[in-house]
């Protein structure tokens, strides 16, 4: 321990990363990725001549990433415009090599993580 811990953004990035490569082994293609957390969607990909809308949420140990109401309501208004289908990705970070649950929740530069991520997931309803 003692490593730097990621910043928001290293952590929403990683969190892109860790949604690309599942897209990827899944069969999709990736057309675009936006790494700014205040831009939505952040990944553009299509399969099977479809057209998908991807935003991804990261946080830390314990939580998960949330999609919030008004960012969902705005994506699903464009992903119409586009003829895409929206799915919310929420990704968990843990410090691996954290002994207790403060440790854990301070994911560091170049450490071991543990990814809590349960695979694309259809916009909510609110």
């Amino acid at each position: 321990m003692g490593n730097k811990v990621l910043t928001e953004e290293e952590l929403h990035f990683l969190g892109i990363k860790v949604v690309y490569k599942d897209m990827v082994d899944n069969g999709f293609k990736i057309l675009n990725v936006r790494k700014e957390p205040d831009v939505n969607p952040q990944i553009l990909a299509t399969k099977d001549d479809k057209r998908f809308f991807i935003v991804v949420r990261t946080a830390t140990y314990p939580d998960m990433g949330i999609l919030l109401p008004h960012i969902a309501a705005d994506v699903l208004k464009h992903g119409a415009k586009h003829d895409a289908t929206c799915y919310f990705a929420s990704v968990g970070i843990a410090n691996a090599d954290g002994q207790t649950d403060e440790e854990m929740a301070k994911p560091e530069k170049d450490g071991e993580y543990y990814i809590n991520y349960k695979g694309l997931q259809p916009f909510p309803s609110y």
